[in-house]
């Protein structure tokens, strides 16, 4: 298989899973679920990132490597807009009360709003890969 067919399944694989996420997070909301729907936002921005590094060869085994990657090579260089940086903070900030936090809680509006900025992110990030030429036809 060529490097680039490779890399092609590789990120197809990934943003599957992102999307699979983002749906999870909108039952979690119909649920009343509201801690797991922000943690499966965040993760679907978190592997829509993961994707987008693989274009530039990146991997990385931790959150903050790849969200530090991410705002390196994609935000600072205005392929995304600097309120993707804000966005993926709040996300991952609400990922950790949401998993972590038994005190705190994530309400139905935060819930919401954490869906709405992952499913723009992971929107933008594959529209980016398909005109790219990243994405398999």
């Amino acid at each position: 298989m060529k490097e680039k067919q490779k890399l092609e399944e590789q990120i197809s694989l990934i943003l599957d899973k992102a999307k699979r996420s983002l749906k999870s997070s909108i039952k979690e909301i119909e649920e009343g679920n509201y801690d797991f729907a922000s943690s499966r936002a965040y993760y679907a921005v978190f592997y829509a990132m993961q994707s987008v590094l693989l274009t530039q060869g990146l991997t990385f085994s931790k959150h903050q490597g790849v969200i530090s990657a991410f705002n390196q090579h994609f935000v600072k260089t205005c392929i995304f807009p600097k309120e993707f940086s804000i966005y993926i903070n709040r996300l991952f900030n609400e990922r950790q009360i949401g998993d972590y936090n038994f005190v705190s809680n994530i309400d139905e509006q935060e819930a919401r709003e954490n869906f709405r900025l992952a499913e723009l992110i992971l929107l933008s990030i594959k529209q980016y890969l398909d005109k790219s030429g990243f994405i398999k036809k």
